[in-house]
């Protein structure tokens, strides 16, 4: 896991020149993560990393990296350890802006690929998607405060999936601005 943190590190700070000429932004997260609809797993966090790139004005990708981490749940017969998730993905963001000062709501669609690993069970790895909304607030031109809620849905053995809501907050930087 540090060899792709790096990795990822590395990758955005050999982008800073090409930067210069794209609108690109990198950014982070944290907040607390929600099962939905699943009574093995308890609450937990989250937090990870992006980059943006502008594609159109209103449109821009975002490939992340994240790592969530449920909580316990608690059962008559005793408790039951919550799952690590890591994903990797890239998600559209529809409405959003770059640079800009003010409030902005944008829309999240995206996709990636999970990684599920709990004490006792087999580690799975699947696709999933996501969908949600955010809000920016542009400070300055370079910098940005993020808050936004996100359903990630993977898709699980036997036709099944497991969904959670992730509400989170961050900073991105923005280059060029």
């Amino acid at each position: 896991m540090r060899k792709i943190l790096l990795l990822t590190l590395l990758a955005a700070l050999l982008a800073v020149p090409v930067a210069q000429a794209t609108q690109l932004g990198i950014g982070a997260i944290g907040g607390i993560n929600i099962p939905v609809a699943q009574e093995d797993q308890g609450s937990g966090t989250i937090y990870g990393f992006k980059a943006k790139v502008s594609v159109i004005p209103g449109l821009v990708l975002e490939p992340n990296i994240n790592f969530a981490k449920f909580g316990d749940a608690s059962f008559d017969f005793g408790t039951r350890p919550g799952s690590k998730v890591t994903s990797f993905g890239i998600d559209a963001l529809l409405g959003a802006g770059m640079g800009v000062l003010g409030l902005r709501m944008y829309g999240i669609v995206g996709a990636g690929y999970y990684s599920v690993a709990r004490d006792y069970d087999d580690d799975t790895k699947k696709l999933g998607w996501s969908t949600g909304f955010g809000f920016e607030l542009g400070i300055s031109e370079s910098v940005g405060v993020d808050l936004r809620g996100k359903l990630d849905i993977i898709s699980s053995e036997g036709g099944g999936t497991k969904k959670s809501a992730a509400v989170a907050g961050g900073l991105n930087y923005y280059f060029g601005y």
